[in-house]
């Protein structure tokens, strides 16, 4: 490969494995993927944290990545998301910041050892997002090693919803599956009031109506009406997948290059009841 001078880089690092791709195309971008890495069968969390350094170090070292710019999209089991409600008393800063550390460590279940950002609002909820510190302190050293320009680190939970709520009719919730989890999105008002993460099983997988299902029960915990229908994007199992709400089928998702490692590409399947 020639000079990277210029060029800008698309790494995903997901619950299975790692893909780097060369992003080409500011308003209409695409990627050409260069390599896909996937991790040792039955790869826990430690174990994946112990592949990450020298993973990535390889992958960049086979690249002529030096002068370029990279992105990264991380996956929820490194980057989980969660919905915040502002406190009743609260409209400074401070306290919506401290609302979104608290929330986030529920989420995290820790103390410590995670970034948190947010897009804080007085009005109702907003979404925030966690990331590993060493994460992100790993991917911060890769690009000083290789000379490469980090230019932003988002979450899959982030770049899903950025890039497809605005097309989402009233009553509709959005499902991103990933490594055996369904994370339902409810935005009555376009703006994220919940988030919930379900763990499904492989028999859960071969039952159509079982995201419906699930998402109904989540419905009656919230106090909030079932979905109209339910849009789902990712790793979506076979037995999910029904053609997409109309309203929805004319916009693209990012190509299957940036998305890959952390599930199948943004392609939509709909639910409805």
């Amino acid at each position: 490969m020639p000079s990277a001078i210029g060029l800008r880089f698309a790494l995903s690092l997901g619950p299975h494995g790692a893909q780097l791709a060369l992003r080409s195309g500011l308003w209409r971008p695409r990627f050409e993927l260069l390599e896909s890495l996937v991790w040792p069968a039955q790869t826990g969390e430690a174990q994946r944290a112990a592949h990450l350094p020298p993973t990535l170090d390889a992958l960049l070292l086979r690249h002529a990545v030096a002068g370029s710019a990279l992105e990264v999209l991380v996956a929820d089991v490194w980057a989980p998301s969660a919905s915040v409600q502002p406190p009743a008393k609260g409209a400074t800063l401070a306290d919506l910041q401290a609302a979104t550390a608290l929330r986030l460590r529920a989420v995290t279940d820790a103390a410590s050892g995670w970034e948190c950002a947010s897009e804080p609002r007085v009005g109702g909820p907003f979404m925030a997002s966690a990331l590993r510190s060493g994460v992100l302190d790993l991917l911060r050293d890769q690009c000083q090693r290789h000379r490469l320009h980090l230019v932003s680190v988002q979450p899959l939970f982030a770049a899903v919803w950025n890039h497809w709520h605005g097309a989402l009719a009233p009553g509709q919730w959005l499902g991103i599956c990933s490594a055996g989890v369904l994370t339902l999105c409810v935005a009555p008002k376009r703006h994220v009031a919940h988030v919930r993460r379900l763990d499904f099983a492989a028999a859960h997988a071969q039952e159509p109506r079982w995201p419906l299902d699930a998402a109904k029960r989540e419905g009656l915990r919230l106090g909030v009406a079932a979905p109209s229908a339910l849009v789902l994007c990712g790793a979506v199992p076979a037995p999910w997948r029904n053609p997409v709400p109309a309203a929805l089928g004319a916009r693209r998702g990012p190509s299957a290059a940036y998305l890959g490692s952390v599930g199948d590409a943004l392609g939509l399947w709909g639910l409805q009841p």
